[in-house]
């Protein structure tokens, strides 16, 4: 069944013995269904209490997990056969949540996530691929795939994020990505993928497994997807949401938000979309221009990232059924940039260690780590004390624009400061202008240009929130004062 996490510690005493014994059952029906909504939402909201974030960070949190609810019961309904997984994952994030707090008021660093390359080849060469993916490339082995995620896992890391390269790849090879979920239940296994290579016996054996959510990448509408992924991707990836849904795997998209397709991307449109074709959830991630020839002029402007920021906001504020993450407008919900160990960090193909997944250097390798041959014997050792990462977290705290979080295109010098250190290297994928030259340039210009559109950012809807409370407490002062007054 999938209720052993809810009935730990006080949340036993909120479900009869008869729901824990029949709750696959009970799923069909609404009512039992929205009250397992609501104790999710709760468990994830004590979690959450429990951390060290400060006011302000956990009044945004709190203000999207009150509207989790709409996307929560509309994937216990469309999902039920993945329910005990998702929902086991639910929990994990939620235990690992006070395991992460106990370890950040300890000082060490405790990432929530890891992102993992277990391939960077690809059996598509879309142009402007941000890892410069193609038909060759490195591997990691699967026995090293497990010793990462476990060294991880110990860590704290709840979400395994794979990406390359196409991850469906190494399914094809080794069944890598499912014997991965298999082996760790506990934790869910975020995948981006072009979703080319899923078919009727991947598709079994992930909704087999049940905690693999395959993010599939749009362009936008099927025209735009077709002219970068090929002519007919679209129809193809279409056809895989209907075979994913049949057996019952939460599927969901990433978008790569750029000057030629913000305005598609952002209407109604596009995430009704998205919707009626199966995705739970959703990423957006403004074009980076890094890997194969990046095109510099396809940086969206500031109007745009702004564009971006309101309509991932109102989606949610509307109750939309479906989760959605802003990776780069999203630094109110983490507390600024997340990289560098901070919540996350990145892994090469080639065992190459990274900060961030968009930050195209390397300073370790975490081959060396598993065979003995670093400075380092773990890879928790590494994060904690790695230059490089210990650099991005101690630029993290000088960066208090919650607005502006991104040392690598909000504040481009902080980055170019690390970039210089003696362990920091060009990966694969850094184009040779980025740190001096056209790239830098243009980087720097994107920054200065959103830097001045800031301050005139309409307030997020929290914000507004506080604000109206904290009008209507103070009217209710005055009327009180005024009464005192008069009494």
């Amino acid at each position: 069944m999938f209720w052993p996490f809810i009935s730990e510690g006080r949340w036993g005493s909120l479900l009869s013995a008869s729901l824990l014994r029949w709750g696959h059952y009970a799923m069909g029906i609404p009512l039992v269904r929205d009250r397992l909504v609501g104790l999710l939402i709760d468990r994830l909201a004590t979690s959450y209490e429990s951390t060290d974030l400060g006011p302000t960070q956990l009044s945004h949190v709190q203000w999207l997990g009150r509207r989790l609810a709409p996307f929560l019961r509309r994937l216990l309904a469309e999902r039920p056969a993945a329910a005990q997984a998702i929902l086991r994952f639910i929990g994990t994030w939620a235990t690992d949540m006070y395991r992460r707090t106990d370890g950040q008021k300890a000082g060490r660093a405790c990432p929530a996530t890891v992102v993992i390359d277990p391939t960077d080849r690809c059996n598509l060469c879309c142009p402007g691929c941000y890892a410069k993916s193609g038909a060759g490339g490195s591997d990691l082995s699967f026995e090293h795939l497990v010793q990462i995620v476990r060294q991880t896992i110990d860590m704290g890391v709840s979400l395994i994020t794979l990406t390359g390269g196409e991850p469906f790849l190494r399914e094809r090879q080794d069944r890598a990505v499912t014997r991965l979920a298999d082996m760790f239940p506990r934790q869910g296994f975020l995948v981006y993928t072009n979703g080319t290579l899923i078919d009727e016996p991947t598709a079994a054996a992930m909704g087999g497994v049940g905690n693999i959510f395959p993010a599939i990448s749009v362009e936008g509408f099927e025209h735009q997807t077709d002219a970068r992924r090929g002519r007919g991707v679209y129809e193809r990836n279409r056809a895989v949401r209907e075979m994913l849904a049949r057996r019952g795997v939460m599927t969901g998209f990433s978008a790569t938000v750029t000057r030629e397709n913000a305005e598609s991307i952002c209407s109604d449109a596009f995430i009704e979309l998205r919707m009626a074709e199966g995705d739970l959830f959703g990423w957006f991630f403004i074009l980076q221009p890094i890997g194969r020839s990046p095109r510099l002029d396809l940086m969206v402007s500031a109007d745009q990232r702004a564009m971006l920021r309101e309509t991932v906001y109102r989606w949610r504020d509307e109750g939309r059924p479906i989760f959605l993450g802003d990776f780069w407008n999203d630094g109110h919900l983490t507390n600024g940039c997340i990289a560098g160990g901070k919540y996350y960090f990145h892994i090469y193909a080639n065992g190459d260690i990274s900060p961030c997944v968009f930050a195209p250097v390397s300073c370790g390798n975490v081959l060396d780590i598993l065979e003995g041959r670093s400075e380092y014997r773990s890879l928790a050792e590494f994060v904690e004390f790695s230059p490089v990462f210990r650099a991005f977290r101690e630029q993290q705290l000088h960066i208090t624009d919650r607005n502006r979080p991104c040392l690598l295109i909000d504040h481009p010098d902080m980055f170019r400061q690390i970039a210089r250190l003696a362990d920091c290297r060009a990966a694969k994928n850094m184009p040779p202008n980025y740190l001096a030259g056209s790239a830098a340039r243009a980087i720097d210009a994107v920054a200065a240009e959103w830097a001045e559109k800031v301050p005139h950012l309409p307030p997020l809807p929290a914000e507004r929130h506080a604000r109206a409370a904290a009008e209507g407490a103070a009217r209710e002062a005055a009327v009180s004062e005024v009464g005192a007054r008069g009494g």
